[in-house]
């Protein structure tokens, strides 16, 4: 029998009939493959198992799905055979699915004691590796190391009973996966999910990346995250404002829906009769005063599906007498086109958006399909944040950019030497010391630009482009990210190169003027 992950896919009983008891007789002889080109479905069941009640109930559950599979009849060593193709034994005891699970509990427990916001599996033809993202760097996890069987088995246990909301029936080998790891695994970490998502490569690679989303044990002050006063009172007067929407933007990972929590707490610790209203996706940490609700959506690998939740969504909220409204993400034309709506309507809305920098949030909400008109209204938009997470330099290996100068290349050192005090920086040791763990890193800080719309603003952007309302507002006072990571950087806190490539250009600000 010729059948492989490259051709089909190992279809998950349970998962794909969900609310159906899946008993251990059918879980023990019989095996559903789906075509991954035709979609044609394919039923292995061993000899003589027709007679068995458990078999004709089963026949009837696909059925009730319109799935009448072709019948295939092997002996047990056929069947075993089946599952070896996809290197998954479905007949494992639960003994050896719970031994799985303890193996990745303890990575996640691991991964959280060393602050990583991300774990890395990595499946090649001949071994499976662990990383963890520490501090924004991405460092290898030997002790965790295997073999490709073992990695498959390990990944398919995280998959298969530790996630709900799969995009696929099963983890795939031809097709990218996501999903949702369920709270009881996490937990007792401090975690309040997992956000699991892989994707095959090629010769035998698979590669799959679980975001931990972290629980936030007390409540931070816009000033803990690395705000300066002045891009604070911008914040504060934004949020003051009768209506209006605020947008945070900038890559995964690096903190927006933090600070979006945070301008939440800070409207509802100041006023206790607020009804703030979320809908997020998934609720990540809990928002002190505010009512939080999940995104309703049976099938997230449909887009069209995805995009009318968060309209429906968006909608009732308004229905639902708000004061402020958090959505979680703006992430198509549905979902901003309600944010503008809400706004419009004299509701206050806290969002994020992806964007490089936050001047261009407005010709991402144009690309929306937001109205011109609607787009460079102050009223209506009222400010617009970019923000970064940057690593902060261990200060007890750190070492000094004059003494060490000369192992950077030559235009990059021109670019620090102009743009820098270059005698107060200080370079990233990268064998580390014992009170870095080897990293030559010690947390981050996140860096930011506000902008704090008005009429002029908007004018010019409208009339001239978004380089001309960059530079009116920063004549009249704005503080740029890349003015901010600097100061960083003449305070002995961050590496230069490392902040020149990762976070924001030293010469981004003297390009943007030109």
């Amino acid at each position: 029998m010729q059948y492989s992950e490259r051709t089909h896919s190992l279809v998950n009983i349970s998962q794909y009939l969900p609310g159906v008891t899946i008993p251990n007789e059918i879980i023990d002889n019989v095996r559903l493959l789906k075509d991954n080109n035709e979609g044609a479905f394919e039923l292995f069941v061993v000899n003589q198992f027709d007679e068995n009640t458990h078999y004709f109930d089963f026949k009837k559950h696909l059925g009730r799905k319109d799935v009448y599979p072709k019948i295939n009849w092997v002996t047990r060593e056929e069947l075993a055979e089946v599952s070896n193709a996809f290197d998954v034994s479905i007949t494992s005891s639960l003994d050896s699915k719970s031994a799985m699970q303890a193996k990745v509990t303890a990575i996640i427990k691991h991964a959280v004691e060393l602050r990583a916001s991300d774990i890395h599996f990595r499946i090649d033809a001949t071994y499976f590796q662990v990383s963890f993202r520490i501090d924004g760097i991405k460092r290898p996890m030997k002790m965790f190391g295997d073999s490709a069987e073992n990695g498959k088995l390990l990944l398919n246990a995280l998959y298969n009973s530790m996630c709900t909301e799969q995009s696929t029936s099963s983890l795939s080998a031809t097709e990218s996966s996501d999903a949702r790891m369920k709270e009881e695994f996490v937990s007792e970490f401090g975690l309040s999910t997992g956000r699991f998502a892989s994707r095959p490569g090629n010769s035998e690679t698979l590669l799959a990346v679980v975001r931990l989303i972290t629980k936030r044990k007390q409540q931070l002050e816009l000033e803990e995250l690395g705000l300066t006063k002045k891009q604070v009172s911008a914040i504060r007067r934004a949020l003051s404002k009768p209506s209006g929407a605020i947008f945070s933007s900038g890559p995964t990972g690096h903190g927006k829906s933090t600070l979006s929590q945070c301008m939440a707490e800070s409207v509802t610790r100041d006023d206790s009769g607020i009804n703030l209203l979320t809908v997020e996706d998934p609720i990540e940490s809990p928002i002190k005063g505010a009512v939080q609700t999940p995104l309703i959506l049976a099938d997230r690998s449909d887009r069209e599906l995805m995009a009318k939740a968060w309209g429906k969504a968006i909608s009732n909220l308004m229905r639902l007498d708000p004061d402020f409204i958090y959505i979680g993400e703006v992430r198509d034309s549905t979902s901003a086109t309600g944010v503008i709506e809400a706004a419009q309507t004299g509701h206050n809305v806290i969002t994020t958006i992806h964007t490089s920098h936050p001047i261009d949030i407005l010709q991402r909400l144009r690309r929306f399909g937001v109205d011109q008109d609607l787009l460079t209204d102050a009223t209506l938009i009222t400010c617009l944040i970019g923000l970064r997470l940057t690593a902060l330099l261990c200060p007890h290996c750190k070492r000094s950019y004059e003494e060490n100068k000369g192992e950077i290349e030559e235009e990059l050192r021109e670019l620090i030497d102009k743009h820098t005090q270059s005698h107060n920086a200080f370079l990233i040791n990268e064998a580390g010391c014992e009170h870095c763990d080897g990293t030559g890193i010690k947390g981050r800080t996140g860096v930011f630009e506000v902008i704090e719309t008005d009429y002029s603003f908007m004018s010019l952007y409208e009339q001239k482009g978004k380089f001309a309302a960059w530079k009116y507002w920063r004549d009249n006072g704005g503080e740029t990210l890349c003015e901010n990571i600097t100061q960083l950087i003449n305070q002995g806190k961050v590496d230069p190169v490392i902040a020149h490539k990762r976070i924001c250009n030293l010469d981004r600000d003297e390009k943007f003027n030109e």
